[in-house]
């Protein structure tokens, strides 16, 4: 079983959805947490909820884009714990996905490059200097609207992804020599958000499952358990790596 005792990790974007999921499932298995999110409220309840589970945890409430409050997430984890050992870049948004191109403004193309791109890029430089001084996991997400083109999400949004996987391919590279391994989750049609769940209210599901071997949608939990893998030492020769979590609609 993976373990991450002694380890702490910074995951942005979980004051719910699948940020929370990836958070308590490290903090289950041994993690000491930092939540981060934009919705202080909610990462405060978030980070009551772990409490009471046991979980060692401390909530910091701050935009991924705003590189003073990404310090103070960072900082926090090292004020609270003494140490940074795992980083998941997951916060990140669509910005009214799905729109097509003609229909995207400035405002839709910036906040998703913010949120997503800009966010994942300063996460990582302020982490850096804990990350290096014992080596350490950075997970970024990814998507499958990264990895290919589909019509449910909006194409600023497949750029922002695209982005996150050249990004990690190439941090994979230089920070390998300071024993830092950096790989990205890469969803699928993953039940999420009531946001994603109303998009999907406007489609055919049985028609888009139709392209997914495995006949379903992803549970939270599946990308869970994906970022404990990649954050435990059981994927310690895994770095640069695109860990699709799609059921197999890849495979096709």
């Amino acid at each position: 079983m993976a373990t991450l005792t002694g380890k702490v990790a910074l995951v942005t974007g979980s004051a719910q959805g699948i940020g929370y999921a990836i958070g308590s499932t490290l903090a289950r298995h041994g993690a000491r947490l930092v939540l981060a999110d934009m919705d202080a409220d909610g990462c405060r309840a978030a980070q009551e909820q772990l409490r009471s589970a046991g979980a060692q945890v401390v909530a910091v409430a701050g935009n991924v884009a705003v590189v003073k409050d990404v310090e103070a997430m960072v900082g926090a984890a090292v004020t609270a714990f003494g140490r940074l050992d795992i980083l998941v870049n997951n916060a990140g948004g669509s910005a009214q996905t799905p729109l097509r191109i003609e229909d995207v403004t400035e405002e839709h193309f910036d906040r998703v490059m913010a949120w997503n791109v800009r966010g994942t890029f300063f996460c990582v430089k302020a982490a850096l200097p804990h990350l290096k001084a014992r080596g350490g996991s950075i997970i970024n997400m990814a998507s499958i609207s990264g990895r290919g083109g589909t019509e449910l999400v909006s194409p600023q949004y497949s750029a922002a992804k695209a982005a996150i996987v050249g990004m990690t391919r190439n941090l994979a590279k230089h920070l390998g020599p300071h024993g830092i391994r950096v790989n990205a989750i890469a969803p699928g049609f993953i039940k999420s958000s009531p946001r994603v769940e109303a998009i999907w209210r406007t489609r055919n599901e049985a028609e888009v499952l139709k392209m997914v071997p495995l006949g379903r949608r992803g549970e939270m939990d599946d990308i869970a358990q994906a970022a404990l893998f990649l954050a435990s030492d059981a994927s310690g020769y895994v770095t640069g790596a695109v860990l699709d979590v799609n059921g197999g609609f890849f495979a096709l």
